[in-house]
């Protein structure tokens, strides 16, 4: 669940209602919205391709080699 709220005289006010208990603990993790707009479309998949490690298993000519790969068409030297 994502809550979007304004920090302000030291409360986090939720900008929506939001359906928990009274008294309900919550961890909450902080990220300015203005900031993550800040970054461009590169530094975004950046980011996100660092999540995923490169595999050793997968072919260096794979770009070049698509069809073959794909398919099993003959390889492109």
């Amino acid at each position: 669940m994502t809550i979007h709220a304004i920090y302000e005289n030291g409360v986090f006010r939720p900008l929506e209602a939001v359906e928990l208990p009274d008294k309900s603990e919550v961890e909450i993790s902080v990220r300015s919205a203005k900031s993550c707009s800040d970054k461009t479309t590169l530094q975004k998949l950046a980011e996100i391709a660092a999540q995923f490690p490169d595999d050793p298993t997968t072919p260096t000519d794979l770009s070049m080699n698509l069809d073959h790969y794909l398919y099993g068409m003959p390889k492109r030297q």
